[in-house]
């Protein structure tokens, strides 16, 4: 009991030594007091003179990305007035990164709270692209216009690599079996999907609300954490606005047997209030909704994980994926009917193995 409670008081001591530390160090950076700490989405965030701030590691972005993100989320905040955008806070020295505890981090100033409005996720959305797609200046750093066919090639290729070498190797646990037994299905939805999209970018043409716009990485109903409508930066990424659309709606169809038809429905024609789609939009999101992403993120993160991952939920991650491939399926055969677009009179086709 005596080593239990030393050990317990040594490390509330050196959690309020790092505490410390931390203090002293947004101080000596920012020139700001640490008056409260707390958690917004998986960050530190801190309150000062009644301003919250939100710390974001960004030792993944080059410099030249942290640079363009500040541009636009400036350009955002100024000729757009858009008060959810969280701004970028610069130190001392004029940077917009400092190092913390060894990592290099960006300090954003949050929005107000504004969670009293109610706001329409796809509403808001179909506005956030619309005042991107102006931007400008052109964006080369976080541009990723037309490059989901060699990505997604190269992604598959790899994968495909790896599972031939698990097949030889023979399953050693669960999750092998799991990836092994699996692949195949995925490897023809993967191909399946980049056929969909060359054949778009070939019999299609794009119209103007077709231009590249700020989107993210993963758009979800929690990237916004919309207790507080906070729409941060580091998430962004120059792209297509399908990709926030498809992206949003996968995270629906995943839910197998729970999937919530109406509101698929009322998300998409919230945004179509705003921002009507081509058909060239509608055939890029059906494309993107066919590729698998979830899927591959799943074996990737499994296998990158290193040897104190916890092999249990990653085995139910998949196990949750596999169980709910029916219900994706089924969604995909009736994806253009449930999204109210007359397929056949814009001459969109769809996958025909899976139209039930």
């Amino acid at each position: 009991m005596l080593t239990s409670f030393l050990c317990f008081l040594h490390i509330v001591g050196t959690r309020e030594k790092e505490g410390t530390e931390l203090k002293q160090i947004i101080y000596d950076q920012y020139d700001l007091r640490v008056e409260r700490k707390q958690r917004v989405r998986q960050f530190d965030a801190f309150w000062s003179n009644r301003v919250l701030y939100i710390m974001v590691p960004v030792a993944h972005l080059e410099a030249e990305e942290i640079d363009e993100l500040q541009k636009i989320s400036d350009y955002m905040i100024r000729t757009h007035k858009d008060i959810y955008v969280s701004s970028f806070v610069k130190n001392k020295n004029e940077t917009y990164t400092t190092e913390i505890e060894g990592r290099q981090m960006a300090l954003f100033r949050m929005p107000y709270d504004y969670s009293s409005r109610q706001l329409v996720v796809g509403k808001e959305l179909a506005a956030f692209h619309t005042h991107a797609r102006n931007y400008p200046a052109k964006v080369t750093a976080i541009n990723r216009i037309g490059q989901w066919k060699s990505l997604w090639v190269k992604r598959v290729d790899q994968m495909e690599s790896f599972f031939r070498e698990k097949v030889r190797s023979n399953p050693v646990d669960v999750f092998d079996t799991q990836f092994v037994e699996s692949f195949p299905y995925y490897l023809g939805l993967t191909e399946n999907a980049i056929q969909y999209l060359v054949d778009t970018e070939l019999d299609d043409s794009p119209m103007m609300n077709d231009a590249a716009t700020l989107c993210h990485h993963r758009f979800t109903d929690l990237t916004w954490q919309q207790a507080q409508w906070m729409k941060l930066p580091t998430d962004w990424i120059f792209d297509h606005a399908s990709r926030d659309l498809s992206e949003w709606i996968r995270v629906e169809c995943r839910k197998g047997k729970d999937m919530n038809h109406a509101k698929i429905q009322a998300f998409l024609q919230d945004y179509e209030r705003v921002s009507p789609l081509s058909s060239f939009s509608w055939r890029l999101l059906y494309a993107r909704l066919t590729f698998p992403i979830h899927y591959f993120e799943c074996v990737e993160d499994y296998y990158t994980s290193g040897p104190v991952a916890d092999k249990k939920w990653h085995e139910d991650r998949m196990k949750t994926i596999l169980q709910s491939s029916t219900h994706y399926e089924q969604l995909l055969g009736n994806f253009y009917d449930l999204a109210g677009v007359p397929a056949k009179s814009y001459g969109i086709p769809v996958l025909d193995w899976v139209k039930k």
